[in-house]
């Protein structure tokens, strides 16, 4: 187990040392990643979907801050939307602006969760997500996750039935298909089911961390898992979605694995070693409970040269 603090702490310190590398190059996979997901699902239109522009855009945004980058990544679906349909795009971009008004209205610095959340279902890991988000951010996060997952399922029923849009003679799309697709967006059982799964898990394991026993988070993070899996498990049973039990069984047991990864870099803490203190002022009596963090140094290693040594004495014997 030692050996695997020193490896954390031999990660944190080669991050710090290059963060100014480290930074860019991140932004850029994450957006560069987002911007081939956007192509492959609703790239309609062509200009903004070569692999020139796709980069370009990738090195320039690598340099941006997260907000910014939610703002250009959310301007490209709309643009591509409206490339499609004049009236999905213009549906799309009352959904964003809607959006916004309310981000950044309560937690405009978790704009990175309305990148991430549509990664995480491209990726198939969405359900890692709520449990790290309960973990590292108080509940106003909810605002960015339900955003997040509205855009990722927009995206989704527009991809998935662009096939059965019809154009009328003069080449527009029939009033009838665009109807079909806004009726599918509005009545999609899933993502009401995903929807409330996501903010309960968040709930319960923000508040779960908060208590004052031990291994908190550790029972946050079971407790969080098991309950998002009993919920997205009985929901897709009554509402019937396509989703399968082995890839929810999966997705679960994959989304704990990497919230613990997550809690083992962030909060690594020795309850063994808990100290209980009180103290008082003229007004309150402060009873503290004061756990350790696990901090391991890494081991400096000495390295002797023999051979220099040998051919010192060598020289001096002569």
């Amino acid at each position: 187990m030692t050996s695997l603090f020193e490896l954390r702490e031999k990660i944190k310190n080669i991050y710090g040392e290059h963060e100014l590398v480290l930074k860019p190059v991140i932004k850029f996979l994450v957006i560069f990643i987002s911007f081939v997901l956007i192509r492959s699902h609703i790239g309609y239109m062509d200009i903004l979907n070569t692999w020139i522009i796709i980069l370009a855009l990738s090195v320039i945004c690598a340099f941006l801050p997260w907000n910014i980058l939610t703002i250009i990544l959310v301007a490209d679906i709309v643009v591509n939307i409206f490339s499609l349909s004049v009236e999905l795009g213009g549906l799309m971009l009352l959904v964003m602006l809607i959006m916004f008004l309310l981000f950044f209205r309560f937690s405009p610095k978790q704009g990175v969760l309305l990148i991430v959340i549509p990664l995480a279902f491209f990726l198939k890991i969405p359900y890692a997500v709520p449990i790290i988000v309960g973990l590292m951010w108080a509940p106003y996060a909810c605002i960015p996750v339900i955003f997040g997952t509205i855009i990722y399922f927009m995206i989704s029923v527009i991809s998935e039935n662009t096939m059965l849009l019809t154009r009328t003679s003069n080449g527009n799309i029939s009033s009838a298909s665009i109807n079909s697709i806004i009726k599918m967006m509005s009545n999609n059982n899933e993502m009401i089911l995903v929807v409330l799964a996501f903010v309960l898990t968040i709930l319960v394991v923000y508040f779960i961390k908060r208590m004052s026993v031990d291994n908190a988070w550790t029972i946050a993070i079971l407790v969080g898992g098991i309950l998002e899996f009993v919920i997205i498990l009985v929901g897709s049973l009554i509402i019937k979605t396509e989703g399968s039990l082995l890839e929810i069984v999966f997705g679960s047991i994959i989304s704990i694995l990497i919230a613990f990864i997550v809690h083992f870099f962030v909060f690594s803490v020795d309850y063994s070693r808990t100290e209980h203190t009180q103290f008082e002022d003229d007004e309150y009596y402060y009873y503290v409970k004061a756990v350790p963090k696990i901090n391991v140094t890494a081991p400096e290693m000495n390295v002797k040269r023999i051979n220099a040594q040998r051919r010192k004495k060598a020289q001096a014997k002569k």
